[in-house]
């Protein structure tokens, strides 16, 4: 039977593109021989409003203002990273010891910040410029190295992505009342997906034959490579802790 997808784990874009390859699949396959005709009319209509309302949402100047600081900020703690990772290898002794106090302080918080949802990255990176300033060994090690200018950028960039993404916030609570949200498009696409699997399923037990087993197994390989996609993501994640 159809496989079982992890909606619930995509990630927006990942799951706008998930959902039309499904839709490119029923539609490859004549929705109307599959006998679903109108569950897939109705998850195309959920479909077209999500991406929609996404395009809107990343093109706004708030969503154009957040992408950029977060590949600000994320550019600065990869910088932080690499150049402290390289210090370690450092023939000056005092100058090993600075990476390695540095790379310690940055993986109490993770080693894949960037893998991390907004909010979550936002608390890390917090903690680590807090910890690379207040704390005395770390502080040295920064100083040693010179990188006071870069953990100065990331958190920069920090508190202004949070003061955006507050804003973002803020602009989407005043128009919920207007026009469905991302947030709330994404369930409703989901249950008209899991509705036209259901009616998938039930034709397939119904009048088994070879268009359905053929269109299933077209259908489950779209499914495997998205569930491939988060059991990548979450070997990648496995070492990152949880951050209040």
């Amino acid at each position: 039977m159809i496989a079982s997808a992890n909606l619930s784990k995509y990630r927006i874009k990942e799951f706008i593109q998930f959902v039309r390859n499904s839709l490119i699949i029923v539609n490859q396959h004549n929705a109307d021989k599959l006998q679903v005709k109108a569950q897939y009319n109705g998850l195309n209509k959920e479909y077209l409003q999500l991406e929609q309302a996404y395009k809107q949402e990343s093109t706004s100047e708030t969503g154009v203002k957040l992408s950029a600081l977060d590949d600000q900020r994320d550019q600065a703690i990869i910088c932080l990273r690499m150049i402290s990772e390289g210090y370690i290898r450092h023939p000056k002794a005092t100058l090993r010891a600075a990476g390695e106090q540095v790379v310690e302080c940055i993986n109490k918080y993770g080693t894949r910040l960037y893998n991390l949802n907004y909010s979550a990255e936002t608390a890390a990176l917090k903690n680590i410029g807090r910890d690379l300033q207040t704390i005395p060994a770390y502080a040295q090690a920064i100083k040693d190295m010179h990188l006071e200018d870069v953990v100065s950028e990331m958190k920069k960039a920090n508190q202004a992505f949070e003061k955006v993404f507050i804003q973002r916030l803020e602009e989407t609570s005043k128009s919920k009342e207007e026009t469905p949200n991302t947030r709330q498009l994404v369930q409703s696409t989901s249950e008209a997906y899991r509705t036209l699997v259901k009616h998938i399923e039930a034709r397939a037990t119904l009048s088994p034959s070879a268009k359905y087993t053929l269109f299933i197994n077209h259908f489950n390989e779209n499914i495997e490579h998205f569930n491939q996609i988060i059991e990548r993501r979450r070997l990648d994640t496995t070492d990152e802790p949880v951050v209040l």
